[in-house]
């Protein structure tokens, strides 16, 4: 039931001729930049390894942009416009799904498990390796994507539960048969993040929010308190009790999305919440 908190973060972040922005559309466009940034630098000496992330330069000489700028830099190849549309649609149904806020949260986890990983490793072995690219945050959010629903048939025989045990699988093979060993580590807690974060959602619980400062200064000074009796009632098909009807609404979230839901399915799950909130403070 912890999903259900974030109804009111599900709606895109602007509108451009009619078309929803979300933060992963706006991801996806910093990536397309970053390509053609790579590939017009590439040549030039010393540029582009300035926002490699390197343990030993990054983490030990004080670069530490270079946490923040690794994801950025992609070399170009035939399957550059299919690996942008692939994190595109898992990223725009996550964040759907669980909400903006959550979403930037998976997105700094994800962003920051390859730099603890490879640190880590650093000190362990004295071995330092560089690390670009989007790879990580790809995996993580089609990794998200599949825990959030896993029973979706793809090609009609093959659930998402499978699928992403399946490309975890092949892609362990793959770092074991070139002796990776810090590459399948950073593949391994990646997915594991991914996978853990969302389920943590879903069992309950959510990390500690960041406390804004600025928070105070947004509230109104006055508040208006409506007439307890201009409310109309709930309709007797979505009564907050019926928890057959809440049921079901869960099940087409976990079959098509949070987008599925029309207005009135929405007021009815944000009342159970409430109801539940209410029960738990008591």
């Amino acid at each position: 039931m912890a999903l259900l908190s974030s109804f009111n973060e599900d709606r895109p972040v602007s509108y451009f001729r009619g078309y929803p922005i979300y933060c992963a559309t706006i991801l996806t466009i910093a990536y397309g930049i970053g390509i053609l940034l790579t590939a017009l630098f590439r040549e030039s000496s010393g540029v582009v390894g300035l926002f490699l992330f390197l343990p030993s330069r990054s983490i030990l000489q004080g670069q530490i942009w270079q946490i923040f700028t690794y994801t950025f830099v992609n070399l170009p190849s035939f399957f550059t416009l299919f690996s942008l549309l692939f994190l595109y649609i898992a990223a725009v149904e996550v964040e759907k799904y669980i909400g903006r806020a959550r979403f930037l949260t998976l997105y700094s986890i994800l962003i920051l498990t390859p730099v603890i990983a490879l640190t880590a490793w650093m000190f362990l072995t004295r071995d330092s390796y560089p690390f670009y690219g989007d790879y990580a945050v790809s995996v993580g959010f089609f990794i998200s994507f599949c825990t959030l629903y896993p029973g979706l048939q793809w090609l009609g025989f093959l659930s998402l539960r499978w699928l992403g045990v399946i490309s975890y699988a092949i892609g362990a093979l793959m770092y074991l048969g070139q002796r990776d060993w810090a590459g399948l580590l950073v593949l391994t807690l990646v997915c594991a993040a991914a996978f853990a974060y969302i389920r943590s959602l879903q069992s309950g619980f959510d990390l500690p929010s960041i406390p804004n400062p600025l928070a105070a200064l947004k509230r109104p000074r006055l508040r208006v308190v409506p007439k307890p009796n201009n409310r109309p009632a709930p309709s007797a098909d979505f009564r907050t009790g019926d928890s057959n009807e809440i049921d079901r609404l869960l099940e087409k979230i976990s079959k098509h999305g949070l987008s599925s839901l029309s207005p009135k399915e929405r007021d009815a799950l944000e009342r159970a919440r409430a109801k539940l909130l209410e029960k738990d403070q008591k």
